[in-house]
């Protein structure tokens, strides 16, 4: 006896898209609400809005369908931004990649001068979860400064400091050396670590991040990037789940 197909349940039209690899559901929803999005030939600007599977779903003019889902780690280097579109002469971390690459959004942004692991991917869900805030995904990096770490500024990297708006803190910091760090963050603010540091009379020398929740940089150098093996994806899910908040409220 043939098994039947599996039933496909309608899905709110933000996920759908980011299913899509149109990015995370919040851009997505932007996307919506600038009538960029027809669903069988009609603008929709909802955003309760269900998908059915025969549904036709087009964005800026292009029918969408749900991507295979694929990901890599790659090891930025020093000197690249993380952006698709850099200003004249800047130079993207998409110069390095191959045209392919085009279709992935990278996980985890690092600024110019930092280096380290990056997650590619076209899986819009995903992306969402490890960069929304109320997960708490844990990000890992090496950190080296051009003077020594005072063991009282431990205290106030742990404790927290006011910077763009709200309380910027690190999750851990570990003295490896007397000038050099490995600092875990669980939160996203831009050069977040440098700043910090900053405001407390360091300069960063050079910025790694080593790890992204269960992903390592083991067996890449610099410049290098490979395709996650199926045990890293299922860790990186289980790593998004055990941070969910649901979970840390039982």
């Amino acid at each position: 006896m043939k098994e039947k197909p599996p039933v496909l349940e309608p899905i709110r039209i933000n996920r759908y898209l980011a299913s899509c690899g149109l990015g995370s559901r919040r851009s997505c929803e932007a996307f919506i609400r600038s009538g960029l999005v027809k669903v069988n030939d009609k603008t929709v600007r909802s955003l309760s809005l269900k998908i059915n599977p025969q549904d036709k779903v087009e964005f800026n003019g292009q029918i969408l369908s749900p991507l295979k889902k694929d990901y890599f780690i790659f090891y930025k280097p020093r000197g690249f931004i993380c952006s698709k579109t850099g200003l004249l002469g800047e130079r993207t971390i998409y110069h390095i990649l191959p045209p392919s690459f085009q279709k992935f959004f990278y996980v985890g942004r690092l600024d110019k001068d930092s280096e380290g692991l990056i997650l590619l991917t076209n899986d819009g869900l995903l992306t969402n979860k490890i960069l929304h805030p109320k997960f708490h995904f844990p990000k890992t990096y090496l950190v080296s400064l051009a003077s020594p770490f005072d063991e009282n500024s431990k205290k106030e990297l742990l404790r927290g400091m006011y910077m763009e708006g709200k309380i910027a803190k690190v999750q851990d910091v570990q003295i490896k050396e007397k000038n050099r760090l490995k600092i875990i963050l669980t939160q996203g603010i831009k050069r977040q670590i440098r700043n910090m540091l900053s405001i407390l009379g360091y300069r960063v020398t050079r910025l790694q991040r080593i790890s992204l929740g269960p992903l390592t940089l083991k067996g890449l150098n610099v410049g290098q990037y490979r395709r996650l093996t199926k045990k890293e994806i299922d860790l990186l899910y289980a790593a998004i789940e055990a941070a969910s908040p649901a979970n840390k409220t039982q």
